[in-house]
């Protein structure tokens, strides 16, 4: 949980300028996957890796 939340705050920090908002949103992903939809160490990766493809989709359709 604490690797993932690092990743996306670096990530935020190096592409959008901020990354407190990237880290909290993957540590409520990782909540809401362990403690709502009971998911496994496995399911909760997955659940981390959509964003990844999201924020990856966005920039590349993104106009510079």
């Amino acid at each position: 949980m604490l690797a993932c939340a690092v990743f996306y705050y670096r990530l935020g920090e190096a592409e959008y300028g901020g990354g407190l908002l990237l880290g909290a949103a993957s540590l409520a992903l990782w909540l809401a996957g362990v403690y709502f939809l009971h998911f496994g160490l496995l399911g909760c990766l997955l659940v981390q890796a959509c964003p990844f493809i999201g924020l990856t989709i966005w920039n590349m359709t993104r106009k510079p």
